[in-house]
Parts: structure tokens; sequence; C-alpha cells
């Protein structure tokens, strides 16, 4: 495996912890069941991420596990908007 792979491996786990993260510090201090939502689609879809590592033969000519794992990148998507439509808007203070 070349460098340049390596390092694009690293950062396919580095960026939804990452995400993992910001959606935990979001949560906890707003406590937006949007959020909840959002987080568990996101672990949903890094375990898919984590699965594809060790059985990619099987796992990719799976037409439930790779619709699985496109649904709980919608999901997300879907729980993100959701809460940036219903969080409420502050005035800006100066």
């Amino acid at each position: 495996m070349t460098e340049t792979a390596i390092i694009a491996q690293i950062a396919s786990y580095i960026v939804p912890l990452l995400v993992l993260a910001a959606l935990a510090v979001l949560l906890s201090k707003t406590g937006s069941p949007w959020l909840i939502a959002a987080l568990a689609s996101e672990v949903l879809s890094l375990l898919c991420r984590i699965a594809l590592q060790f059985a990619a033969d099987m796992l990719t000519t799976t037409a439930w596990f790779m619709s699985l794992w496109q649904l709980s990148g919608l999901i997300f998507g879907v729980c993100l908007l959701g809460f940036a439509v219903t969080w409420p808007a502050r005035a800006r203070e100066r």
C-alpha cells in the first residue's frame, strides 16, 4: 500500500470521528433530538466503514449493506438539516 493510500485510509476514519465529536459537543449544549439521531446515524455509518475494511469482498456485493450505508448517510444529512432549521436564531450582540 502506498503512503498516499495509507494517509487517505487514515483520514477516512479521522473525519467521522471529528464529526462525532462535533455532534457530541453540540448535543451537550443544545440537547436536540435531531442531533441524537444524527449522532446515531453517523455511528452506524462508521460501523459500516469498519465492517467494509474487514469484509469488503463479501459486503460490496450485498445490496442491503450498501443500501444501509447510504441510508445512514441520508439520515445524517436530514437530521443535520432538521437541526439547522429548528435551531432558534439569536440576535447578534454587539
